[in-house]
């Protein structure tokens, strides 16, 4: 069991769904016990009933030496500007594997990454630093997850696919086999991805073709 605290680096919906992901860390032993979430709205649990509250502002947050953050802010640009903050006064941030997650030997997980909840990482995969994988995700055979990416609920990312840096993905998001996202792109949820995203992109919708026309019933011709 580590030693010192565990606090959530905000506290929208993310932070509100790593209560009970980080307490389910803790009692594995693979974090320590949680001490509650900075957010620099003061009232942001106001009307929620949670075991833990708001114990500061992400501005004025002084971390100690034993505190293991997580990082709960899902847009990329964001966590980057936060990450930093922090970052310069000493903080550092876990790494939350929970206990339902399943990882791959050969795969490589970054500081600071969260797996929340029956999500995936398959052979040979690599994931950055920073990264949040939501509930239920897939990360496919060899895959790359650029640093500070999010990957919302029920995302598939399969085979050989690669995200670069600060790449936000949606839920129910499916990126198909070798797809290349650039930099900073958005993947709408729901989308299907079959081709090459570029940086700062944002693309929706999932593309259905027509693959093969339906034949007249011979009885009504």
């Amino acid at each position: 069991m580590e030693k010192g605290r565990t606090v959530i680096v905000g506290a929208g919906g993310f932070g509100r769904e790593l209560i009970t992901w980080a307490g389910d860390a803790h009692l594995a032993g693979r974090l320590p016990p949680l001490a509650g979430l900075i957010d620099d709205a003061p009232g942001a649990l106001d009307g929620f009933d949670y075991p833990v509250g708001i114990i500061g502002s992400i501005a004025d947050f002084a971390p100690q030496p034993d505190d293991r953050l997580l990082m709960a802010i899902g847009t990329p640009r964001v966590k980057a500007a936060v990450a930093g903050l922090l970052g310069d006064r000493g903080g550092r941030f876990a790494t939350m594997i929970h206990p339902t997650a399943v990882i791959a030997g050969s795969a490589r997980i970054g500081e600071g990454t969260i797996l929340c909840p029956l999500s995936l990482v398959s052979a040979d995969a690599a994931v950055g630093r920073l990264v949040s994988v939501n509930a239920l995700s897939s990360i496919g055979h060899d895959v790359r997850v650029g640093d500070r990416s999010t990957l919302s609920a029920h995302v598939d990312l399969t085979g050989g696919v690669s995200l670069a840096e600060d790449v936000m993905v949606g839920t129910g998001a499916k990126l198909l086999p070798r797809v290349k996202v650039g930099a900073g792109a958005t993947i709408g949820a729901g989308s299907v991805v079959y081709r090459t995203v570029g940086p700062g992109r944002s693309v929706y919708a999932a593309p259905a073709r027509t693959l093969r026309a339906a034949q007249p019933d011979s009885a009504a011709r």
